[in-house]
């Protein structure tokens, strides 16, 4: 399975909707299939009520739901498609506030033309709607404008219009929420890209100061013809390995991450004296089996061997990971010179570090750093799940 096939996996509904191309497939043509579908299905479905409920004739159902077709068609595509754009969608409070009363004055209007003219060319049967038919018979334009019947219009047009409304706003929501959601996600994978850049930068920046060092120890030992120098050099070569390949991945085994840091540490404790004291404590049981985000701790851990160390009184680094119940964490404590403070710390690498904590693990991390006077304190939780 390739990890775009497993990234899809894990995709909730509403982001497979969200990221289903709809402008793409959404053209003229079936843009225009589909208004035609919510009109007829909508008018069949009022239609088969006024037969089977109403008990109306069949030519009293047609023309009763063309009625309502005609009323809400001409109010649906003037209030979305000309008084929207015009006045909402250009920040125009007052005509957009005056183009809702208009929509139902121009719905009332329509209806009462609509039953005058099935007054006249129908024979109407059911006392309710031939009431309604007669009244507007004889109801003049003036009559059907009225604020009165304007107020006692607003329940049965909302009822009208409702769904086919609920309909186009909800496609809109979607619309909105799709463009919305790959918007956020191109800028999240941009982030993250640039991040990668970052880091790639960074250990372009590491690699070299590093092997120097280590070369140069190696370079000792092998004036000694120290036995050490063939563990050296594995240590070194798994180190270069995982730098420049396995760490490319988004996610990388714990233990190979571990593995990592202890090389760099047991390769770097080489060039203090015996009674330095460097400790690195990991919990083996629940490591084997979880993932992580590469050389997020490397960081760190480069932090306390460049920063640390150097007290004139006591020196230590100590290092603790564990992993439990599917949580990491990870401590470190190191001294510090006296004149040191905790701006110091970090620089481009720490700053790279929280922002990829950020992107990658959202609300599933914390993150502290403090100045202790004597020492620096950097706890980071992240829940791997």
């Amino acid at each position: 399975m390739t990890k775009k096939e497993n990234h899809n996996l894990k995709l909730t509904f509403l982001e497979r909707v969200a990221l289903f191309d709809l402008d793409k497939y959404y053209t003229r043509g079936i843009r225009f299939l589909c208004h035609l579908f919510m009109w007829v299905f909508f008018t069949f479905l009022l239609q088969i009520t006024l037969f089977f409920d109403s008990g109306l004739p069949l030519d009293n159902t047609i023309a009763f739901a063309s009625r309502s077709l005609i009323c809400n068609m001409a109010v649906f595509y003037l209030f979305f498609y000309v008084l929207v754009p015009h006045t909402v969608l250009k920040n125009r409070v007052i005509p957009a506030i005056l183009s809702l009363p208009f929509c139902v004055i121009l719905w009332l209007v329509l209806n009462h033309y609509c039953l005058v003219f099935i007054g006249k060319h129908f024979k109407v049967e059911g006392a309710y709607y031939k009431r309604g038919v007669e009244a507007n018979l004889h109801e003049n334009f003036w009559y059907v404008v009225s604020p009165k019947n304007i107020i006692v219009g607003l329940t049965p047009i909302f009822y009208a219009l409702s769904p086919y409304f609920f309909t186009k706003i909800l496609f809109d929501i979607i619309r909105f929420y799709s463009k919305w959601f790959k918007s956020e996600r191109k800028t999240i994978e941009l982030k993250i890209e640039k991040l990668d850049l970052e880091k790639n930068f960074l250990k372009a920046q590491l690699n070299p100061h590093f092997l120097f060092n280590t070369l140069n120890n190696l370079y000792g030992l092998a004036l000694r013809a120290d036995p050490q120098t063939p563990e050296m050099i594995s240590q070194l070569a798994e180190m270069m390995r995982y730098s420049l390949y396995e760490s490319n991945a988004d996610k990388v085994p714990l233990e190979k991450e571990l593995s990592y840091l202890k090389n760099y540490i047991m390769l770097e404790r080489r060039r203090y004296k015996a009674g330095t004291e460097i400790i690195f404590n990991t919990d083996d049981v629940q490591l084997y089996g979880q993932t992580i985000a590469p050389l997020l701790t490397f960081t760190f851990v480069e932090n306390g061997f460049k920063y640390g160390l150097k007290s004139k009184k006591e020196k230590f680094l100590k290092i603790t990971i564990s992993v439990k119940n599917d949580t990491f964490y990870f401590s470190m404590v190191n001294d510090k010179e006296e004149k040191r403070i905790a701006n110091d710390f970090g620089g481009i690498g720490l700053s790279n570090t929280r922002k990829r904590l950020e992107l990658i693990y959202p609300d599933n991390h914390d993150l502290k750093i403090e100045d202790l006077g004597n020492s620096f304190y950097v706890s980071m939780i992240i829940n791997l799940q």
